[in-house]
């Protein structure tokens, strides 16, 4: 057998293996999807960290939501980070006790957060961003993870507000999808990320690591991968809803993911010491699972130009007899990964039962994710090649 027709194959394979994985778990697991649990067994003190660096667009709206949360403990620690517009400023309007503001010579996120985190005296540690805003039962439908002495660190479920921008319905398709995935990862302890809207830790963890690492670029990434590197636990809540502001434009939109394909590769491989037993499903599934996934994607690429370039004496073909149709073994396999995919993305949408999503917006996400994809990975990789310096 040929290598293309090998490769084509081994996409395939890997493909339908991935996404079966995800929906035998689902399954499985399908009572704890959406599960409420018990109250939290008491109502520790909690410290809301925010760093913000010119927010004054969303400042205000996120600190009257986070103001508003129903909870009888907690205060805010707001941090500007050197900014040059009037984040300070809005930030020092809020006339409210629980409301703690700092300013300081701009240093970036991770410092950011760090030097809140020094300023808390919570024992319950939230992070938020400052263009995110909290619903107000969030703290009573994360704190409950922590009857668990292993769990150390909870995330909320980010979503996206409904709107009238095929844009931002996109997008909101997108981390609705991401929430399926990351809550379905929870049922095998293989969660990687703790998002920057408000996931909350024990603060005794930063204690025993360490705090946010101030030269990532996905800090809320690294920090996850810290704690599962010390064996604890992350869990993740379909409940607790935070919603935060997409990107604009495809510009900023772009920017966004090659920061995050940057950071997450580097994260990856930073901590690839856990491909291991002792790490569990985490170590030996999910890890290599994010490696493989940049190969195939990356294959896939190099096999569409070979069918491209390719002379049609040296172009494979499939002869299909239901409809008399010869196609070539790429745009074969393309289709059935594009299926499967499809029936990833309606089986995640389909679980949020309180999430109105369009069935246009859908077919858009099918037609426009792909090509968002290929865009980011190939700046990605550009961006690697030329050895160009990360940043924020």
């Amino acid at each position: 057998m040929d290598l293309d027709v090998l490769l084509n194959y081994a996409i395939a394979f890997f493909t339908l293996f991935s996404v079966w994985v995800f929906i035998l778990l689902f399954l499985k697991h399908r009572d704890e999807y959406n599960e409420k649990l018990s109250k939290p067994q008491k109502t520790p003190q909690v410290s809301i960290v925010i760093p913000a660096y010119n927010e004054e667009k969303y400042l205000e709206h996120c600190l009257k939501n986070t103001l508003a949360i129903d909870y009888p403990k907690f205060e805010v620690i707001l941090v500007d980070d050197g900014s040059t517009d009037s984040t300070y400023k809005i930030a020092k309007s809020f006339k409210d006790e629980r409301l703690k503001v700092y300013t300081k010579k701009n240093s970036g996120k991770g410092a950011t957060l760090n030097f809140g985190i020094g300023k808390a005296k919570g024992e319950i540690l939230a992070t938020m961003d400052a263009d995110s805003y909290p619903s107000k039962n969030v703290l009573w439908e994360l704190l409950p993870y922590f009857n668990d002495p292993e769990v150390m660190a909870v995330s909320p479920a980010v979503k996206i507000k409904e709107s009238n921008s095929w844009f931002k319905e996109v997008q909101r398709i997108e981390y609705l999808m991401i929430l399926f995935s990351r809550k379905v990862l929870s049922f095998i302890d293989s969660v990687s990320v703790t998002p920057g809207p408000f996931s909350i830790f024990r603060a005794s963890i930063f204690d025993k690591i360490g705090g946010f690492d101030e030269h990532n670029l996905v800090e809320d990434q690294e920090i996850a991968l810290r704690i599962q590197a010390h064996n604890y636990k992350i869990k993740s809540s379909m409940t607790a809803d935070v919603y935060t502001e997409p990107p604009d434009t495809m510009g900023d939109l772009l920017k966004q993911r090659v920061r995050w394909q940057r950071g997450g590769i580097r994260n990856y491989w930073n901590y690839k010491f856990m491909i291991k037993p002792a790490y569990g499903d985490f170590g030996m599934y999910f890890i290599p699972l994010n490696f493989i996934t940049l190969a195939c994607f990356f294959l896939l690429v190099g096999l569409m130009f070979y069918s491209l370039i390719s002379s049609p004496y040296y172009t494979r073909y499939v002869w299909i007899d239901a409809i008399g149709l010869n196609v070539t073994l790429f745009t074969l396999v393309a289709f059935f990964v594009f299926i499967i995919l499809a029936i990833f993305l309606y089986l995640a949408v389909s679980s949020f039962k309180n999430e109105r999503v369009k069935l246009r917006y859908i077919f858009l996400f099918m037609a426009f994710y792909w090509y968002l994809m290929f865009g980011y990975n190939m700046l990605f990789l550009f961006k690697e090649i030329k050895r160009e310096n990360y940043s924020w």
